[in-house]
């Protein structure tokens, strides 16, 4: 909710900008670039969501993949098609709980990408020094 609001102000404080300076472009523009950023904010929110589900649907699994285990033990009988379609299950989900948490991490880094971008816009490069032959002479020995 934090960023809702961080949002809300900084449209109050275009608009308020733009009343004294007279520019409505400013607003417009401002406005777009926060509602992008709610966008983000959104999608992000959204992508941890569906992970937890995942999650959760995960810790169900694993609950009655443990459960048919200790039927086992227990001398029940349990179909092995049906632990096996459980162990399925449970690799499914792990597989999609990784790449859900990747696709987070590399959006996070998109957006911090873009932030960096709009911070240092005329970020030098890698300053590269011609190779020079220096001579070092020890102190004591003049």
């Amino acid at each position: 909710m934090r960023n809702f609001n961080d949002v809300l102000n900084s449209v109050d404080e275009a608009i308020n900008n733009a009343k004294k300076n007279g520019s409505i472009d400013e607003v417009i523009n401002k406005t777009k670039e926060y509602a992008k950023k709610s966008a983000q904010a959104i999608e992000i929110s959204r992508k941890r969501i569906e992970l937890l589900d995942t999650k959760t649907k995960l810790a169900k699994a694993y609950e009655k993949y443990g459960k048919l285990q200790f039927n086992i033990y227990d001398g029940g009988e349990v179909s092995q098609d049906e632990l096996e379609a459980t162990c399925e299950e449970i690799i499914m989900l792990k597989s999609q709980s990784e790449f859900l948490e990747a696709e987070i991490e590399a959006f996070k880094e998109a957006v911090a990408a873009q932030v960096d971008a709009k911070v240092n816009p005329k970020k030098d490069e890698d300053v590269v020094v011609n190779d020079i032959d220096v001579e070092v002479v020890d102190s004591e020995s003049e």
